[in-house]
C-alpha cells in the first residue's frame, strides 16, 4: 500500500526539474509549531500571489511512522546539515517500533 499520489509525482518531479523557477524553501508555521516547506509560487492575479505547499519539513512534536519497522527518529531533524561533511543521510537514525 502507498499513499503516494500522482499529484506527489508531479511535484517531486517539479522540484527536481530546472525547468521551475517558482519553487522556493519557505518559513511556516505547522499546527502552531515553527516549520519549513518547499512551495511553488505563482501570481494568479494583480498583487495576488498563489503558494502552494508540496512538501513540508517534519517538526518536533510530528510523530511520522513508514510502512513496516520504521518511524522517525528522535533529534533535531531537518535533514542533513552540509553535503559536504560527512554524509548524515548515511548516519541516519531511526528508532524500531515495536508491534
Amino acid at each position: 500500500m502507498s499513499n503516494i499520489t500522482p499529484g506527489h509525482v508531479r511535484a517531486f518531479q517539479a522540484i527536481r526539474s530546472p525547468i521551475y523557477e517558482n519553487i522556493t524553501l519557505a518559513s511556516c508555521t505547522i499546527n502552531g509549531d515553527p516549520g519549513v516547506a518547499i512551495v511553488m509560487m505563482d501570481f494568479v492575479g494583480e498583487d495576488k500571489l498563489a503558494v502552494m505547499p508540496l512538501f513540508v519539513a517534519i517538526t518536533e512534536k510530528m510523530e511520522v511512522d513508514f510502512p513496516g519497522e520504521f518511524r522517525s527518529s528522535d533529534g533535531d531533524g531537518g535533514g542533513p546539515k552540509n553535503p559536504r561533511e560527512e554524509s548524515a543521510a548515511n548516519k541516519a537514525t531511526v528508532t524500531l517500533s515495536p508491534r
